[in-house]
């Protein structure tokens, strides 16, 4: 099992069905995640596969996961089946995950974590010095356009 390297959570002012249809809608993800261009697939099927088209500062490439835990309206949790960016040589077995707790009938709190090992002692020194802080930053953007999303309308 590959050891939690950053948990980022926020409460949002929005029933857990709402943030569920969005972190689970495939044409949202452009929208929730800043990396992703373009997905395809799907995101709300267990052992589905959905593949990103992606722009990381100027970096492209495409990666695939795969939803490898699904329970409605709680947790997904998605792992790396393939990508051109490097990453999966980087990182072994790498996991995203969202948790959605309910606090009351109009505001949950939504926890977003990532799971990894480095692949060797260059990627573990390099994951202490900037990768945690950098994947820390994605994780929150990504639940602050959840955020957004959800709050809006």
């Amino acid at each position: 099992m590959s050891k939690l390297q950053v948990r980022n959570e926020a409460v949002i002012h929005a029933p857990v069905s709402k943030i569920w249809a969005i972190i689970t809608n495939i044409d949202l993800l452009p929208q929730v995640n800043p990396g992703v261009i373009k997905a395809s697939g799907s995101m709300n099927q267990l052992n589905g596969t959905r593949t990103c088209a992606m722009d990381n500062k100027g970096k492209k490439g495409t990666m695939t996961e795969r939803l490898i835990e699904l329970i409605p309206e709680k947790k997904t949790v998605w792992s790396i089946e393939s990508d051109t960016m490097g990453m999966s040589k980087m990182l072994r077995d790498t996991k995203f995950c969202f948790y959605l707790e309910k606090i009351d009938d109009t505001t949950t709190k939504i926890i977003n974590e990532s799971y990894y090992t480095p692949s060797n002692f260059i990627v573990s020194i390099m994951n202490a010095l900037m990768m945690k802080r950098m994947m820390s930053k994605i994780q929150g953007q990504i639940l602050s356009n959840v955020k957004r999303l959800s709050e809006s309308n």
